[in-house]
């Protein structure tokens, strides 16, 4: 069985385990992070991916010299292929990083912990260091980071900004993308597709459902028949 050999030193010991408790949200928190994993879930399956895509999974990383493994939760992960059902937690020992992390900005966590660079301790350096390959956090209110998006990628040099393309989306090395909209980050499928939220499915169906009955009345009419 192949094995990730990282592990985690004591420089990111000041991080607190993610907790259930830390990681019930507001109702805006929620939100972002049910339109963000319902999205990626649609495009991985217009496409028949194998994708495995975390809701605040645990990830349970290996410390030096020490038994007991740290627990983070990114409020959203992507592993493009992983043999697992509905695990509670993961081991990146075992099933190694997840290739994108989302985090929804939070008061009591953003500056501190989710866009730190400068302290070795910061959730950047953190997932950088577990192999990460994009990260994002995701501010819906942008009061927090003063913006509504602030991201990391891997690069050819290691990790550098994650900046929007000129059609101010998010690429992702997964083939989709990502644009916030209102306090939602919105998901297009690898055709550049805006993926619908279930409202917006909702209201699709229903205009499909009038034109369906508007072409069954002409029809009628060119048939000659009667209702």
């Amino acid at each position: 069985m192949v094995t990730y050999p990282i592990v985690l030193g004591p420089e990111f010991d000041h991080i607190p385990d993610d907790t259930e408790e830390m990681l019930v949200g507001s109702s805006l928190h929620q939100s972002a992070i049910v339109t963000a994993f319902d999205g990626l879930h649609i495009c991985a399956k217009r496409r028949d991916l194998p994708w495995f895509i975390g809701n605040q999974l645990t990830l349970l990383i290996r410390q030096e010299g020490r038994g007991a493994s740290r627990r983070i939760a990114p409020d959203i992960c992507v592993y493009p292929s992983l043999p697992v059902t509905d695990p509670t937690s993961l081991s990146i020992a075992l099933h190694g990083p997840p290739t994108l992390a989302f985090e929804i900005a939070s008061p009591g966590t953003a500056q501190d912990s989710d866009v730190n660079l400068y302290e070795p301790g910061g959730k950047p350096q953190l997932y950088a260091q577990i192999g990460v390959e994009e990260y994002l956090v995701f501010d819906p209110t942008e009061s927090i980071l003063g913006q509504a998006v602030w991201a990391q990628h891997r690069g050819p040099e290691g990790i550098v900004p994650w900046l929007p393309g000129d059609d101010g989306r998010w690429h992702s090395t997964l083939g989709v993308s990502f644009a916030p909209q209102g306090p939602l980050l919105r998901v297009y499928d690898h055709d550049g597709r805006l993926v619908p939220l279930t409202t917006e499915f909702d209201a699709m169906l229903a205009e499909r459902d009038r034109r369906l009955a508007a072409l069954e009345v002409e029809l009628r009419r060119l048939r000659g028949e009667t209702t």
